[in-house]
């Protein structure tokens, strides 16, 4: 058997737990919890994997050894109320869309990318989209694979906390799938952003057929991926009990009439998917999305905005979704990246004066924590909520 030794108390881990459950209830913990978005991407240097992306990505062993590694990595330098050691396949975002057949680039030293040319062009008939096995083709089918090699290998290994815990590496090794980048997303990452654009103009229709398709596909996929998981099923190197994410990146850029035209028919359709199983949906969106605030809230009914922008205007989520919607992000990444603790301790500061008081506020960096970024940093966020979202 092997051991990973984390010189980390688990009872720490269940006090975190239990002041997150509080949030997650609406509920006031003794302070406002702090998440950081630490993906794989910011880590895997870190832990000896510098130059190996393109192992970490076509091994699920390596891919297993790593998480194994970052999560003991994460817990003894960052100060968080990060409570999760969650083992699951990691594709970085690419794996929504290559199943529809778009060319992933794998370099060795960075995260995937959609090659260009781009899948779809102009004359594609979307037919070719509808017959897609978006449950077992390319990287979904992958991850299914990657989820049962990891809990096989993952029998090997034991969890050593500093106070006596211990826990087998298999109880945390979960199916990937508990969230989806959003249709408009896959289809720009499709066609790429500048023709997706066009289309809005070019061919609205075909668009509009587009995007159900993907829904659609979608659907199923989180269905199957579920299921597979029995129930628990990670995304962003978590797991939300209860909740499945979807990712509207870019459609900050639509006007409220294209997104209610275009984007809106196909997030109601999967959010009334997730509604429909007695599931939380958890919606993001990078940028500032302020015209959408609304529609989210009272047309899709989300019930957790994730990781929403520093550029977000804070009184105005607090007025439309304040008690209503579990509230995750708001902190500069700029500031994080390149600022000094001292700025981020402000940021912090100033995002606690409008958001403390609303039942449900979770700090976060909004959204992603860049490579590169100062462990400091990163801390001065919990020291910062210690001092000043309090209770």
């Amino acid at each position: 058997m092997k051991k990973i030794n984390i010189h980390f108390p688990y009872a720490e881990i269940l006090k975190r737990k239990a002041r997150w459950e509080q949030v997650w209830n609406l509920q006031q913990p003794d302070r406002v919890p702090v998440l950081h978005y630490i993906g794989s991407r910011y880590w895997l240097p870190l832990v000896g994997y510098e130059n190996r992306f393109h192992d970490y990505l076509n091994d699920p062993g390596v891919m297993l050894e790593a998480q194994l590694l970052g999560a003991k990595w994460i817990l003894e330098n960052i100060k968080s109320d990060y409570h999760q050691i969650v083992f699951y396949p990691d594709f970085m975002w690419v794996e929504d869309v290559e199943p529809f057949g778009a060319e992933i680039v794998y370099p060795e030293d960075d995260s995937p990318w959609v090659a260009r040319p781009h899948f779809l062009q102009k004359n594609d008939n979307l037919d070719q989209l509808r017959s897609v096995d978006y449950i077992n083709n390319g990287l979904h089918g992958k991850m299914i694979s990657y989820y049962q090699e990891m809990k096989k290998q993952a029998q090997d290994y034991e969890i050593h906390f500093s106070d006596g815990k211990i826990i087998p590496a298999v109880d945390c090794v979960m199916m990937g799938g508990g969230g989806i980048i959003g249709p408009t997303v896959i289809a720009g990452d499709l066609r790429s952003a500048d023709n997706f654009a066009m289309d809005l103009y070019d061919r609205p229709d075909w668009v509009k057929d587009l995007l159900s398709i993907i829904s659609e596909k979608a659907i199923d996929w989180l269905n199957a991926a579920r299921e597979i998981g029995g129930g628990k099923v990670a995304f962003c190197s978590s797991y939300l009990e209860g909740a499945t994410f979807i990712g509207d990146d870019g459609t900050a850029q639509l006007s409220p009439k294209q997104y209610k035209e275009f984007a809106l028919p196909a997030l109601k359709k999967l959010a009334e998917s997730i509604h429909n199983q007695g599931l939380k949906v958890i919606a993001h969106n990078c940028g500032q999305a302020d015209h959408l605030i609304d529609l989210w809230t009272n047309e899709v009914g989300i019930d957790i905005y994730y990781g929403f922008s520093y550029l977000t205007n804070k009184n105005l989520i607090k007025e439309i979704m304040g008690g209503k919607v579990i509230l995750i992000g708001g902190i500069d990444t700029v500031k994080l990246h390149g600022g000094k603790p001292a700025d981020v301790r402000e940021d912090v500061r100033q995002s606690l004066e409008v958001l403390k008081d609303c039942p449900g506020y979770i700090i976060m960096d909004g959204h992603n924590v860049a490579p590169g970024t100062p462990i400091e940093n990163l801390n001065a966020m919990t020291d910062a909520a210690e001092e000043f979202g309090s209770f």
